[in-house]
């Protein structure tokens, strides 16, 4: 009885040992596929607020968003909504003598699905405002003095504006 009891234990260990071997060399990665974008790839953007000449300094971080998916072959590797961001390269406000606001936007990267930012290049946003430069230095000339101190306008680049750019360098996208 000890004999069969202790062939019993023998097997049983010798069987468990084997099932915790198995499961442990099993493969339980849910590996996502690596999708190569390439550089040149073009990215619709567009902007995610109203941006005015007079509320912004040079350096700023700018809030784009992808109006589009971008897909390689049938998979998306950036989502249409996708955070973008762009940095202001140069802001002027509108000045006396008529003289307008200005922006221009470099727009620097983009979300991937995999969540690591794709760096862009190629891509800026550039908005004047009005000038009224000619329509002050008349009128001051003519009319009064004080003309000379009207402004031009701010440049404004409002919500939605479209705006493209392409990948700067080739990316590899981890796509589920």
């Amino acid at each position: 009885m000890l004999t069969s009891i202790l062939k019993q234990t023998f097997y049983v260990k010798h069987v468990a040992l084997l099932l915790i071997i198995s499961v442990l060399c099993m493969s339980f990665n849910m590996r996502a596929d690596g999708v190569t974008v390439i550089a040149g790839t073009s990215v619709a953007l567009e902007t995610a607020s109203t941006i005015s000449s007079s509320g912004i300094t040079p350096g700023q971080i700018i809030d784009f968003k992808v109006k589009y998916d971008v897909k390689v072959g049938d998979k998306v590797v950036i989502a249409a909504g996708a955070p973008a961001k762009g940095q202001v390269l140069r802001a002027q406000k509108a000045k006396g003598l008529g003289k307008e606001g200005l922006i221009e936007v470099q727009l620097k990267s983009v979300k991937a699905v995999d969540g690591q930012d794709i760096p862009l290049g190629m891509g800026n946003v550039f908005q004047e405002g009005e000038s009224k430069e000619t329509l002050s230095i008349v009128l001051g000339v003519l009319v009064c003095i004080l003309f000379l101190t009207m402004k031009g306008k701010d440049a404004l680049v409002p919500a939605g504006y479209e705006a493209n750019a392409s990948v700067a360098i080739t990316s590899t996208v981890e796509v589920k």
